[in-house]
């Protein structure tokens, strides 16, 4: 099985769970855990390891991290360790919507594609629109 495992700081990880399964459904396969403020890091480990107990050495993990070298992806990449081991584990930090529907559209590719796929998606979503009455730029 492929897991989704969303973590952040504050509330973004539950706040994009819950917008992803407006878009999606709800999944069993999507996991998340908040940091929030005033939780100890030991304390968030603990949440970490009891939200990925399910997750076995033969699952796949992709984990969507609000930054990069966080503590919410640090954590949870030292508890995957720890735990079933990163060999099937892909970590993309920067999260945001288009990068989670991404990943989910892509459940059945391959782990590495996948992980491309989202990046490339996030990008793609990035945009300015011109706020000029005069624009020909489409929202």
């Amino acid at each position: 099985m492929r897991y989704h495992l969303i973590v952040s700081h504050g509330g973004f990880a539950s706040g994009l769970t819950e917008a992803l399964g407006m878009l999606m459904g709800k999944r069993d396969d999507v996991l998340q855990v908040s940091f929030r403020d005033g939780c100890a890091l030991p304390a968030f480990q603990e949440q970490v390891r009891q939200v990925t107990a399910p997750i076995t050495a033969e699952d796949e993990v992709l984990v969507l991290a609000d930054l990069v070298n966080g503590s919410p992806l640090t954590t949870a990449m030292a508890v995957l360790a720890e735990g079933p081991g990163l060999a099937n584990v892909r970590a993309v930090g920067g999260m945001n919507l288009p990068m989670a529907v991404a990943a989910i559209e892509g459940e059945d590719d391959p782990l590495d594609e996948v992980a491309e796929a989202m990046k490339a998606g996030a990008v793609e979503e990035v945009k300015q629109f011109n706020t000029n009455a005069d624009s020909e730029d489409e929202i």
